[in-house]
């Protein structure tokens, strides 16, 4: 379907003929396979994901995540992290919205009455006292156990497993990482922004 949307658009638009050439190329099979690849192929190994013990405070998780960024510290390389015991084993996956929500459950959880409720803007007063109270609730909230707001872990997947299925699994589950192992190993993860960058590759110019 890639193909046939592609086509169109290159009868509608002037395309280089380097891109034109490329686009023949995975066509015909020259250049490239076609063969979509497993999930091994494309996760992130265990050594490069970011991991962090159940024990641990969750301040060591959000340090944890702040080290992954890019160079100018604007944005993470990560927004979730696996959560292992003393033998190596997955027992959660701790997100992002876990941790801003342990800081300040106040207003990052679901509650029948929101404390930003009427008008949406010009709250200045009360975003600057909200501000200082977020400040102090990370500082006693850092200490607290990692394990107390980590969700149960997705089942795993094997290493072996098409995109395509890795892909089905993520989107009928809603899940965005799934852990990878073999024979109860925890090999590393998949993100579904990995499997994007490479199935998006078949459906480009």
């Amino acid at each position: 379907m890639c193909f046939a949307i592609t086509k169109a658009v290159i009868s509608k638009y002037p395309v280089s003929a380097d891109r034109v050439q490329v686009k023949n190329n995975r066509i015909n099979g020259d250049g490239m396979n076609n063969e979509i690849k497993n999930v091994q192929e494309i996760m992130i190994p265990i050594d490069q994901y970011p991991c962090i013990r159940g024990d641990e405070p969750i301040g060591n998780g959000v340090a944890l995540i702040l080290e992954h960024s890019s160079a100018d510290n604007r944005h993470l390389h990560f927004d979730e992290l696996l959560v292992i015991d003393s033998n190596d084993q997955l027992v959660g996956m701790l997100h992002i919205t876990g941790i801003l929500s342990s800081f300040f459950p106040s207003i990052l959880r679901e509650y029948p009455h929101q404390i930003y409720a009427g008008k949406k803007q010009s709250f200045t007063d009360l975003s600057v006292l909200l501000e200082e109270h977020f400040r102090a609730e990370c500082r006693r909230q850092a200490t607290t156990m990692v394990n107390k707001y980590m969700r149960k872990p997705h089942g795993s997947i094997d290493g072996s497993m098409s995109l395509l299925h890795a892909l089905e699994i993520m989107i009928k589950d809603k899940e965005n990482t799934l852990p990878v192992t073999e024979n109860n190993i925890l090999l590393g993860a998949i993100r579904v922004t990995d499997i994007f960058r490479t199935l998006g590759g078949y459906c480009t110019l």
